[in-house]
This record gives structure tokens, C-alpha cells and sequence, in this order.
């Protein structure tokens, strides 16, 4: 699709002619020297003692038990498969869809005669397309324009769209067999923690977000159908993706953001210039987003088959890596480090001494409020963001040990009413727990606590497994996946990602993608067994 765009071919033919200049050049007998001297570098690591002690705990790690229960299938998908809930809750999805498509089969000749059903039908036909829209128009709509109601909007109009589609295809369908039996627990214990909310109307509107996530994971499985319809919501996802990046690279150049010493300690960060958010709530928000897609760029490159479309995603993906330099989020450029060191240990684990060396290199090369910015890390006792978390956790405390089993209910705005009869550290009412993992527990009960976290393990361990069963462009998409999660996770260990709905439903969009990639893994391997 990129190769025959006429917009595109004038940046194609400066590529070519770069690259002609490439081959005969002094910058390509110096790259020549780099990568020999990676290689003997590489060899060196390979018969290193230190190799081989790394070599020895993997092995005996993925030998053992341990790892064998990681990656084993495991007998509860099965149960699940053959249960009588899941008959009863596929029924509900099928059973419009098999009467109207009935219906409409009876009298397809007729129905074929209007232009409009024809038109309809060539366009949803190719809902990837409308899928890689709307991840667009989530991305890139300014926050001042933007109604979080949109999410649920688009989740629900998408599905409608498949509900459309499994009437005048023949073979499409809701694949609600993809998804794993614990998404179906957990959004039970949300769906109970609404009903036994503290404050049952504040907690609606966040019950309809986490509908709109459910919706999201199964819109994009079910339109999800052959590796290329994968490759192309991915694709448009990182349009939207480099959009916002130049979006945020504009602002950092023309100083467009001012310092806001709300979002940033003044005396601890000297010098810092205004931290980027580009069409997002805050700068949070923005690396949140950008942690969660970069990863993809490299799933992209390394599928492109050409040497030009490799390129022109090498050169997209600058856009929002400098991007995220530039938002000042502490949290987000160690979860996008964890997210690197994720995808080179799931693509090539050899190369992750390397990482380890280039990420220590080049430390003394990024700009200086960014060098200030990382080792105030290490200042937690005079930072104010951090002393403020730390005081929001001694409030939170008493109130998590009151509600712990069953929460207060779904929301922001519930916490914060319950909150306030335990405000005895913090001197303004705290908007939430600064982190997901402890939000979730506090708002949906230790039920919603677990069955969250059983999903995200399932989800990693299903990925895993789909790492090593399957090669080439799905095993690239997965890793990224993984390395996505990986990201978000752990900064969410001192963030409540969710706390801006896009962020939110981002998320579950990065989780739709996964659980797509794992099961086109599943039913090509399927195939193989079946006809070897």
C-alpha cells in the first residue's frame, strides 16, 4: 500500500538515491567497522565464561518445572471451551447474528440488486481498514476537543460493524473463542463491584469504560482474520502513533509548552524546559501512549519486505522515541526500557548484553534535562512527586485495609468521596492510589485484584507460548505485544495508567492486537497438525 502512494514516492526516491550514494561512501566503510567490530565483539561474549553461565541457568530454568508450568496450555481453557457458560454467553453474541443472516441469505438476490448493500458489504469487508481508523482518531483528536464518551462510542459502533458483517458474510463471525476465560471473569468482578458500589451512579460511566475496553479486545480479534489485517490495523496504529510524535517533537522545538512546576519540582529539575503532551491530558498520559506503540515500530521494520518500507518506519519511529525524551515522564522511559529489554529477549536474548552496554553509553549523550531528570530518581526523599505518592499510599492504607475484600466501587469519583474521611497525610483530596495495580484492588475488590492480574499473566503466558510456536511476522507482532504490556506494567507499578480513558483503552486496543496475533498462531499451528 505505501509503495504505490503518490505521496510517498518523492520521499522513495530521495531513499534510492541516498542509498546509491550509501554504497560507495565513508559513512558505510565506518558503519562496515561498527558492526565488524560488534560481531567480534559478539563472538568474544559467545565464549565467554559469562556466556556460558547465562547459557546454564536458562537451560535449567526452562527445563524445569517452573517453566513448564509457564508455558504449559493447561487444562482450564479446555474446561472453559466445553462449559455451559460459554455456550451460554457465545449464544447471546450468535444467536441475532444466525437469524437475520438467515434472513438475509433467504433473500440475497434481492438484497445484492441495491447499491448501498453492495457498497456496504465491499466496505466492511475490509474492517481492518475502519478498525485502523479509529485507533487514528483516538490518537490524534486534541484533548480539548475530545469526549472520553468517544471511546465508548467507537468500541460500541465497532462492534456493530462485526455484528453488521455477520450477517451479509458468509464466514464472519464474533470469534469469542479467542479470548481467554479469565477476561470474562474479571469483567464479571467489575460488573459486581458496579452493582455493589458505594456510589452506583458515579460508578457507571466507569463501568461503560471498561465495557468499551472488553468490546475493543473483541472487535479486533473478530475483525482480526489473516496476517495481513493484522499487519494493517498495526500499521495504522503507528500512522496515528507518528502523528502525535511530530505533534510532540513540534512542541519541544518551538517551546510551545511552558514549565509547569505542578507537573515537575522546580529546585530539583533546574533548567527543565515545558514537558510535552501533545494531544493528551498531560505528559503522563503521552509517554504512557508512546511506551505502549513503540515496540510495534520494531515488529513493522522487521516485517517490511523492502528495504524502502523498512526505512520509512526506522524514520516514522524517531518521531515518537524523541518524542518521549521530551515528556519528562520518569515512569515511562523505565517502562520503555523495560519494554527494550522484553523484545531482545524474546527476538535475540544474545543481543542483550548490548542493549546493556548501549543503554550505559549513551546515558552521557542525552540532552541535559533529561540526564537531570533521570538521577532525580535517586533524589526520592526530596522530589516532591515522590514524597506526595508516598503520602498518598499512608492515607490510602486504612481505607485499602477497610474495603480490601469487597472495594468501594468502580471509579475515580467514588474513591475520591471515601477517601476524604482518611485524609490524615495527604493535605489535598487525592485523585487516585498513583498506581493501577493498587486502584484496581481498592475499586473492584481483591476478586477484581486477582482476576485481573490470572488475565495478564494468561495473556503473557499464551504469548509466550506463541513466541516460540510460531516464526517470522507473528512472532515479531507478538514479541512487541509482550514488550508493550511490559512497558505499561511496570510503569504502572507507580502510575494509575487508567486514570485518562484513552490511555485506557489504548491499552486494551495493545491487548485486542495480542490476543489476534496468538490466535492466528494457534490455528496456523492447528493446520500443520492437521495436514503435516
Amino acid at each position: 500500500m505505501l509503495n504505490n502512494s503518490v505521496l510517498l514516492k518523492p520521499i522513495f526516491f530521495i531513499i534510492r538515491i541516498i542509498n546509491t550514494s550509501y554504497e560507495g561512501s565513508v559513512f558505510k566503510r565506518v558503519m562496515d567497522f561498527i558492526f565488524g567490530f560488534f560481531r567480534r565483539l559478539n563472538t568474544a561474549y559467545e565464549n565467554s565464561f559469562t556466556s556460558y553461565l547465562v547459557r546454564s541457568i536458562t537451560n535449567f530454568f526452562y527445563n524445569s518445572a517452573i517453566i513448564g508450568f509457564f508455558i504449559g496450555k493447561g487444562r482450564f481453557s479446555r474446561w472453559w471451551e466445553e462449559s455451559l457458560f460459554y455456550r451460554a454467553i457465545n449464544g447471546i453474541f450468535e444467536m441475532p447474528s444466525k437469524f437475520l443472516k438467515g434472513f438475509y441469505q433467504k433473500h440475497e438476490e434481492f438484497f445484492l440488486g441495491s447499491i448501498i448493500i453492495r457498497l456496504v458489504r465491499g466496505l466492511l469487508s475490509k474492517l481492518e481498514f475502519i478498525v485502523g481508523l479509529f485507533l487514528i482518531i483516538i490518537l490524534v483528536v486534541p484533548n480539548e476537543r475530545w469526549n472520553n464518551t468517544y471511546n465508548v462510542g467507537i468500541a460500541v459502533f465497532l462492534c456493530f460493524l462485526i455484528f453488521i458483517n455477520t450477517i451479509i458474510q458468509r464466514h464472519w463471525i464474533f470469534n469469542f473463542k479467542a479470548l481467554d476465560f479469565t477476561l470474562i471473569l474479571f469483567m464479571v468482578a467489575i460488573t459486581l463491584s458496579f452493582i455493589t458500589s458505594l456510589n452506583s451512579s458515579a460508578s457507571l460511566k466507569y463501568m461503560l469504560f471498561y465495557f468499551a475496553g472488553f468490546l475493543m479486545v473483541l472487535g479486533i480479534v473478530s475483525t482480526v482474520k489473516n496476517e495481513g489485517s493484522l499487519q494493517t490495523i498495526i500499521e495504522m496504529f503507528l500512522l496515528g502513533i507518528a502523528v502525535i510524535g511530530a505533534y510532540g517533537v513540534w512542541q519541544a522545538v518551538t517551546g510551545a509548552v511552558a514549565f509547569d512546576p505542578s507537573l515537575t519540582d522546580p529546585e530539583l529539575n533546574q533548567g527543565m524546559p515545558g514537558r510535552v503532551y501533545a494531544t493528551m491530558a498531560n505528559p503522563n498520559n503521552y509517554g504512557e501512549i508512546l511506551i505502549m506503540a513503540l515496540p510495534f515500530f520494531i515488529s513493522v521494520i522487521l516485517n517490511s519486505k523492502t528495504f524502502l518500507k523498512k526505512v520509512f518506519y526506522i524514520i516514522m519511529s524517531l518521531l515518537p522515541l524523541i518524542a518521549l525524551f521530551y515528556t519528562g515522564s520518569r515512569s515511562s522511559w523505565i517502562g520503555f526500557a523495560a519494554s527494550v529489554l522484553v523484545l531482545t529477549f524474546l527476538l535475540n536474548k544474545r543481543l542483550l548484553p548490548f542493549v546493556f552496554l548501549g543503554g550505559v553509553m549513551v546515558i552521557p549523550f542525552l540532552p541535559q534535562h533529561v540526564y537531570n531528570r533521570l538521577f532525580t530518581i535517586f533524589k526520592a526523599g526530596k522530589d516532591s512527586s515522590a514524597v506526595t505518592r508516598i503520602n498518598i499510599l499512608k492515607t490510602v492504607w486504612p481505607m485499602f485495609k477497610t474495603y480490601m475484600f469487597s472495594g468501594v466501587g468502580l471509579g475515580t469519583d467514588v474513591f475520591r468521596q471515601v477517601i476524604q474521611n482518611y485524609r490524615q497525610y495527604s493535605k489535598v483530596v487525592p485523585p487516585h492510589t498513583h498506581v493501577l495495580y493498587l486502584q484496581i484492588w481498592i475499586e473492584a475488590g481483591i476478586a477484581g485484584f486477582i482476576t485481573f492480574i490470572w488475565y495478564i499473566y494468561r495473556t503473557i503466558k499464551n504469548s509466550v507460548i506463541g513466541v516460540y510456536n510460531s516464526t517470522g511476522s507473528l512472532k515479531n507482532i507478538i514479541a512487541a505485544g509482550v514488550a508493550s504490556l511490559a512497558g505499561i506494567l511496570t510503569t504502572s507499578l507507580v502510575e494509575y495508567s487508567w486514570y485518562y480513558p484513552r490511555v485506557k483503552v489504548v491499552f486494551w486496543g495493545i491487548l485486542g492486537i495480542l490476543t489476534a496475533a496468538v490466535a492466528l498462531t494457534e490455528a496456523k499451528n492447528r493446520k500443520l497438525s492437521e495436514n503435516p
